[in-house]
């Protein structure tokens, strides 16, 4: 009985510590990762507000404690003044750089969390909306690939033909179908838009080994629109103004050029009216000239008497004198 008993304790005693190392297996590789570029601001996990005593300590290849927050007060230690500081009770890597890349903890109240921080290179792309974007990448013997924008998935493609996009992706990110056998894991997303915008990351099998090249930071511009494009509804308002003011503008100009064509109508009318009377009176005078030319050129009227003298004398008494009868 006693035998039993000491057997069924050992056996409890070895499934603890195999579920132990197990457990312990297994926290270790789902410890939490963050990432920054290189140069850049990183806040790490952790806020101490509701610690009575907090640390942060970097663990090999040195283990370092950086900064302490007891009695509502976070101070760095000396020598990680430069490059730490404390903002709103988290602990801020003020510019990344390779060397600050490994594995960190966060301590409150003993209780301990694990974070793994990766500091990227990333090539810098940027592209129109509405374009296409190739970010490419490269890996040998991978049974599977992952790419990530920030920390959310864009595609896992799997080497049995297993398609899993990210929500947004569907229909839009895509690998070239003989990546497998290429080693070119290269992404291709179409119809980029402005959330499409962040960091890009590849890995292979399982997420464990990096892509190479591995980060990307996209920049999405706003679609230039090209003289006549309707497409954008900004272009199509500003359009349908010009349009408009220059449909008024234009049927001003009409209205005035009409009124002022029938001003220089009536006027033209008036002129061509108006000189028929001094024609008249023209020709009336010119008669009269002539008239009064006629008039001098023929002879007054005693002029013509000589008929009438002729008359007289024939019947004038000569110079004897006649013989009256008695």
């Amino acid at each position: 009985m006693q035998c039993i008993t000491i057997k069924a304790i050992l056996n409890l005693i070895l499934a603890s510590t195999f579920m132990g190392v197990f457990f312990k297996a297994a926290v270790c590789e789902n410890i939490p990762s963050g990432f920054t570029l290189i140069n850049r601001p990183y806040t790490f996990p952790g806020n101490a507000s509701g610690c009575h005593h907090a640390e942060w300590r970097k663990r090999p290849p040195v283990d370092a404690t950086i900064a302490t927050y007891t009695d509502n007060k976070c101070m760095t230690e000396e020598g990680f003044e430069e490059e730490f500081t404390c903002k709103e009770q988290h602990l801020l890597l003020k510019a990344a750089k390779y060397t600050d890349q490994g594995h960190y903890e966060f301590i409150c109240n003993r209780a301990t969390t694990p974070t793994q921080l990766d500091v990227l290179y990333a090539l810098k792309l940027s592209v129109e909306e509405t374009d296409n974007i190739t970010f490419t990448c490269y890996s040998h013997n991978a049974e599977d690939v992952t790419w990530l924008r920030n920390k959310e998935r864009v595609l896992h493609y799997t080497m049995d033909g297993s398609v899993n996009p990210g929500k947004g992706y569907e229909g839009r990110a895509s690998l070239e179908k003989t990546c497998f056998k290429t080693g070119d894991f290269s992404l291709t997303i179409s119809n980029v838009g402005q959330a499409d915008a962040g960091i890009y990351r590849c890995f292979v099998d399982d997420e464990t080994i990096k892509g190479y090249p591995h980060a990307y930071e996209l920049q999405v511009n706003e679609k230039r629109s090209s003289p006549g494009d309707q497409t954008h509804p900004n272009c199509n308002q500003a359009t349908l103004v010009i349009y408009k003011t220059f449909a008024v503008v234009l049927g001003l100009i009409l209205v005035v050029s009409a009124i002022y064509w029938i001003i220089i109508k009536l006027h033209n009318r008036r002129s061509t009216s108006a000189p028929a009377p001094q024609n008249s009176e023209e020709n009336t005078t010119e008669n009269d000239r002539m008239l009064m030319s006629d008039i001098r050129s023929t002879p007054p009227t005693e002029e013509r008497q000589p008929v009438q003298e002729s008359d007289y004398t024939e019947n004038k008494p000569s110079g004897t004198q006649p013989i009256f009868e008695i």
